[in-house]
């Protein structure tokens, strides 16, 4: 016959065992997206490939990687785009771009 396990020593684990889960519970939502892994107000996010860009000021699109092109639409500030093809013309970085509102060159520096 196999020796019985005393009550006392089977409320002793199970007391264990609540006690670790409470304790990885609390612990490990830390690092997750959803329990509270958030960027202080100071700090800044590394862009990812494949994020779209944003405009951060009021730009004009144009027709051709040129100062001197005619504009095609005025893009507003948070206008997001993605970037198809850089041109350095000696002077400026010129981005081909697409927008829900059309695609252009904009001049990036």
């Amino acid at each position: 016959m196999a020796p019985a396990r005393s009550a006392v020593s089977g409320r002793q684990t199970t007391a264990g065992r609540w006690a670790w889960m409470l304790s990885m519970a609390l612990l490990l939502p830390i690092g997750l997206p959803a329990g509270g892994a958030r960027l202080e107000p100071g700090q800044s996010r590394q862009r990812q490939f494949g994020d779209p860009l944003l405009a951060a000021k009021t730009t004009g699109l144009r027709r051709e990687p040129l100062v001197s092109a005619p504009q095609v639409v005025l893009l507003p500030i948070g206008q997001p785009l993605q970037g198809l093809v850089r041109w350095h013309d000696g002077q400026d970085l010129w981005l081909r771009v697409t927008s829900c509102q059309g695609r252009g060159w904009i001049r990036i520096g």
